[in-house]
């Protein structure tokens, strides 16, 4: 993908007095939710012009698959998906929306059913999903990141972390994206990795690994910084120049953004500060109702910045769904 498509498809362009605008709906079924927005779109500079609506249904896709003996969804996991599809589809209807793309993502990747629930899903409401490798996942959360044309395409390196994987995300020297991914490197992936092979329990029926000990937190920080070291150099050299890291989504935002913040950026310092306060507590100690998996969010992060020796990251309240919203690719074809 050539860097003058990232160019046009992040950075504003002149607005045109006979714009023609058209209204989308992006959809990005993820691990662990739905994530949906309805938007105005200039066709012409491919520009968000208005958002309409930008939320999410929590749907349990990776902790469905994560109690499975055979790879596929439970029945209840996907009757909640077709619900929330055809509500989807109502709120679309009711908003005169012009076009529709769906993807998805990692557990749709694992799972042994996705497609027979995919055609399940198409039936029923009439809405086209695709299942996008993961290294289209990281590109979709570059050109979300930079959507706004706040930041310098060139020097961001971008940040995504799903429930089931990981992407990071920067331009390379030959004009297209490089993605460095991890498939099993998710929120709950990470989150089950301790609960499974550190503390030894299992995941069907331990769903925290609070309260989590410094042995537990030594071996965590000692698998994530593994992963880390292997990023491939133009990531690397980038974190040398001091690229601009952006954290995108809502874990950034909202699960280590308020515990581990220093002004507008998440620093080291402060990952640090929280875990270590975190350490040795259960969950109903953390007074906190996502205790479960906001401790091992940071312990996640924090090892990865110490493998590629970044210093701070700046969250952006944003979703995949804004860079799939101008992705012009997805809306070719689509009626």
């Amino acid at each position: 993908m050539r860097f003058y498509l990232i160019i046009f498809f992040v950075i504003s362009a002149f607005s045109q007095v006979n714009a023609d605008i058209e209204r989308r709906a992006a959809i990005d079924i993820g691990s662990g939710g739905t994530k949906v927005a309805i938007a105005d779109v200039d066709t012409e500079t491919n520009q968000i012009v208005q958002v309409i609506l930008d939320t999410s249904f929590p749907v349990p896709y990776q902790a469905s698959l994560d109690k499975s003996t055979d790879g596929t969804f439970d029945r209840e996991t996907k009757d909640l998906g077709i619900k929330v599809f055809k509500e989807i589809k109502e709120i679309a209807d009711q908003h005169q929306v012009q076009k529709i793309v769906a993807i998805a993502t990692s557990a749709f990747r694992k799972a042994n059913d996705s497609k027979a629930f995919i055609t399940e899903i198409e039936k029923q409401t009439k809405i086209h999903v695709q299942i996008i490798p993961q290294r289209e996942e990281g590109e979709i959360a570059f050109f979300s990141a930079l959507a706004s044309g706040e930041y310098n395409p060139k020097e961001a390196i971008v940040w995504d972390i799903g429930t089931g994987s990981l992407q990071i995300t920067t331009a390379n020297n030959n004009e297209g994206l490089t993605v460095y991914m991890g498939e099993q490197m998710g929120s709950v992936a990470f989150k089950n990795y301790i609960v499974d092979a550190i503390q030894e329990n299992d995941i069907e029926d331990t769903i925290s690994p609070n309260p989590i000990s410094e042995e537990d937190l030594r071996a965590a920080d000692s698998y994530a910084r593994a992963f880390g070291r292997k990023a491939y150099p133009i990531i690397k050299e980038k974190i040398r120049a001091q690229g601009t890291v952006l954290g995108i989504g809502r874990l950034f935002y909202h699960s280590i953004r308020p515990y581990a913040s220093e002004g507008e950026v998440i620093t080291r310092s402060g990952l640090r500060n929280f875990i270590e306060s975190s350490l040795n507590k259960t969950d109903e100690e953390l007074h906190n109702p996502f205790a479960h998996l906001d401790v091992s969010n940071c312990i996640l992060t924090l090892a990865i910045m110490k493998a590629l020796h970044i210093q701070e990251i700046r969250p952006i309240e944003t979703t995949t769904t804004r860079g799939l919203l101008i992705s012009s690719s997805y809306w070719m074809t689509e009626k």
